[in-house]
């Protein structure tokens, strides 16, 4: 499975850290989640997770998703062709992740220049998108300027926060916190996806 999934070059060193930690383990059990939370060994990447997990849901994009229709009708596309123009902004998403792992960009710029590069990149595009918002009565094309925000917030949403931060996790905790660390971070997730989706429409 590693050979298939890393290619016969690479699956070896992989194959080598993992017998490595499951040798550093000595048939330790696995940690139930309360147990990392009075761990005081995994008290910073266990905050890391949390607030990357955070982060991720409160960032705007579920808010881009949920406006995504009525930008594209201010745009004026036809409301046949918005369902298919909507896709559109979940096909960017898979661009950026098939992007990210077919050119090992994660390696070669790095996570965090890709976490705080995708946020910079997603604050850019919300003024845009708030200044095209308001103005876009004014001129014509102001309304295909929004529709642009939109995808490029997407894109820099997959390419930093989205592809990065379900990672995270696997790569800051061994084996026996992994499963624990998971829990933890899949609970925080939809927590804040749940509180997004029932203030989001008192906010508007």
């Amino acid at each position: 499975a590693l050979k298939r999934f890393h290619g016969s070059s690479e699956y070896r060193r992989e194959m080598e850290d993992i017998q490595r930690e499951c040798f550093a383990l000595d048939g330790e059990k696995p940690k139930k989640p309360w147990q990392l939370f009075t761990d005081r060994g995994v008290r910073w990447q266990l905050i890391t997770v949390i607030v990357m997990t955070m982060g991720q849901q409160l960032s705007g994009i579920n808010a881009i998703y949920f406006y995504a229709t009525y930008i594209f009708e201010q745009a004026g596309i036809s409301a046949e062709k918005i369902p298919y123009v909507t896709l559109g902004t979940g096909a960017c998403e898979c661009l950026t992740a098939l992007t990210c792992v077919s050119n090992n960009l994660f390696y070669y710029v790095g996570r965090r220049c890709l976490i705080i590069g995708g946020y910079l990149l997603m604050t850019l595009w919300s003024i845009v998108l708030t200044f095209s918002l308001t103005y876009q009565e004014l001129y014509s094309w102001v309304p295909y300027v929004s529709m642009t925000s939109i995808f490029a917030f997407i894109l820099s949403f997959g390419l930093g926060p989205g592809g990065i931060t379900n990672t995270l996790t696997a790569e800051l905790f061994i084996q026996s916190s992994r499963p624990a660390a998971y829990m933890i971070g899949g609970t925080i997730s939809w927590i804040s996806f749940f509180t997004i989706g029932m203030l989001f429409p008192f906010i508007v």
